[in-house]
């Protein structure tokens, strides 16, 4: 019995971090607004440097928990809900973005394609460590998701700066 409680328990809290981060990623322009008013250009600057490392790690969250869960011998049995569940935060955070603009815009997508590619990586580290292959799908995944986010940041960035070629015509 305790060989069983002690991996669903232990699930019980990845899924409790992961429910804390897709609240996150759902409820963070809400932490626009005090940021903004802070009276300072620094204390705004750290207000939202810190706010970028707490949705960097709500997303390192939410693309880690599903590889966590499925990994144990019992996580066949909870591949279908945990999946499930994931598609459906990443189907709300897509429609979301649709639905918004600018930086809610952006970072809504990107929460809802962290959320697609950790349900995809947690099913498939699942499938290599039940055949006693050894995972390395979810930290590739990772890597390829940091290089994405660093490239759509520098796009981002680039997006406000005016052409510099001339206008034909």
């Amino acid at each position: 019995m305790i060989g069983i409680l002690l991996p669903v328990l232990q699930g019980a809290g990845s899924v409790a971090l992961a429910f804390v981060a897709f609240a996150l990623a759902f409820t963070w322009p809400a932490l626009l607004a005090p940021l903004v008013r802070l009276r300072t250009e620094a204390a705004r600057l750290a207000g939202f440097a810190g706010l970028g490392l707490v949705l960097v790690l709500a997303a390192s969250l939410i693309y880690a928990t599903p590889g966590v869960l499925l990994r144990d011998p019992v996580g066949l049995l909870l591949a279908f809900p945990v999946a499930a569940l994931w598609l459906i935060g990443a189907a709300g955070l897509l429609v979301r973005g649709v639905v918004l603009g600018g930086a809610a815009r952006g970072i809504s997508i990107a929460f809802a394609v962290v959320a697609g590619c950790g349900a995809l990586a947690g099913i498939v580290s699942a499938v290599l460590v039940q055949h006693g292959v050894p995972d390395t799908v979810t930290p590739t995944g990772a890597f390829l998701l940091a290089v994405g986010a660093l490239a759509a940041v520098v796009f981002w960035a680039r997006a406000e700066e005016p052409d510099p070629r001339p206008a034909i015509g």
